[in-house]
């Protein structure tokens, strides 16, 4: 299924249903910010879903008889759509409960919707920077371990003055991206 801004570049030669649609969208998303009534939200969303099926279809200058079987018809269509699609549940039960004049329940049930979204959306993101810093601490770990075992191989080399102290400069140097600090503290536990 396109995103809306792909919807609507498909169907940019329907603009006045594509003005109507972006209403829908922009009251939806502003309904937090400046907060109406849930019942009212709801009755204000079925209306500019109405009024975008009726310019979907051609008929905004027709009779009021012909209007009304149309939006009949599309409420019949939205009080019996049962979708199989998972990813299209949740907004066909907000379709059949604002069809259903349910107004309340399916502007609460798109809020709900879009909070277990944002909730999603961030556990995704918390889960893809845990892999990133694990996957970096992974990488870190396997140069800190080929650095100390370049200093044990080598050992001799920093013995006397200046010893660990050096020792962590130089790996530092051959085997960046760690810092000496780094280094230093893992010379320490070398005896």
């Amino acid at each position: 299924m396109p995103n809306t801004q792909e919807y609507l570049k498909q169907n940019a030669s329907n603009q006045a249903g594509n003005e109507l649609l972006q209403r829908i969208l922009i009251d939806f998303s502003k309904s937090k910010k400046n907060p109406e009534s849930t019942k009212k939200l709801g009755e204000k969303a079925w209306r500019l879903i109405l009024n975008f099926r009726l310019e979907q279809v051609g008929a905004k200058n027709a009779s009021q008889a012909i209007k009304d079987k149309i939006i009949a018809d599309a409420t019949a269509l939205a009080l019996s759509w049962d979708t199989d699609d998972a990813s299209l549940s949740t907004v066909q039960k907000i379709f059949n409960r604002l069809a259903a004049g349910r107004f309340e329940e399916a502007i609460k049930l798109a809020e709900s919707s879009i909070t277990n979204e944002l909730i999603k959306t961030q556990k995704t993101l918390q889960n893809s920077a845990k892999n990133a810093i694990k996957k970096r601490h992974e990488e870190n770990n396997k140069i800190i371990e080929d650095a100390i075992a370049y200093y044990k191989k080598n050992i001799k080399a920093y013995s006397g003055y200046g010893g660990k102290k050096k020792a962590a400069y130089d790996l530092e140097r051959l085997f960046p991206p760690i810092s000496n600090a780094t280094y230093k503290q893992h010379l320490k536990k070398i005896k």
